[in-house]
């Protein structure tokens, strides 16, 4: 079983650090970071990744346009989805445009963790350091 690319997008620090250092503890994967929505798109551009967790409120590249761009390169990329916005509408506009999961922050650590387990289990590539 190959280990999962999982690549954490927000252009907040503090909160990639923390979605990525918790990630690291629970999951055995390759972790990649990047800072705003137009570095992801690049990093895909030239690398494989699995997983995306994306924050949909950045600067450069909106979250929205990261996803489309996304799928065209890679349609069977994952994008777990996380927005301080509680909307109806950008959840179904994320999920329409190939969105795997959708979550609002402030996030609950145990929520990634579920969510990212389901996501890895459908792709075959759980692999759990607990």
């Amino acid at each position: 079983m190959n280990k999962p690319v999982i690549l954490v997008v927000d252009d907040e620090k503090g909160v990639r650090n923390a979605i990525t250092t918790f990630l690291k503890m629970s999951y055995d994967g390759d972790f990649k970071e990047a800072v705003n929505g137009e570095e992801a798109v690049k990093f895909i551009k030239s690398n494989h990744c699995d997983v995306m967790v994306l924050d949909l409120k950045m600067p450069k590249k909106s979250g929205i346009v990261v996803i489309k761009e996304a799928k065209e390169i890679d349609p069977n990329i994952d994008i777990f989805v996380m927005s301080a916005y509680e909307s109806n509408e950008v959840a179904e506009e994320a999920m329409k445009l190939g969105a795997t999961d959708y979550a609002v922050k402030p996030l609950d650590l145990k929520v990634i963790s579920m969510k990212l387990d389901n996501i890895l289990k459908k792709r075959g590539q759980l692999i759990s350091k607990t």
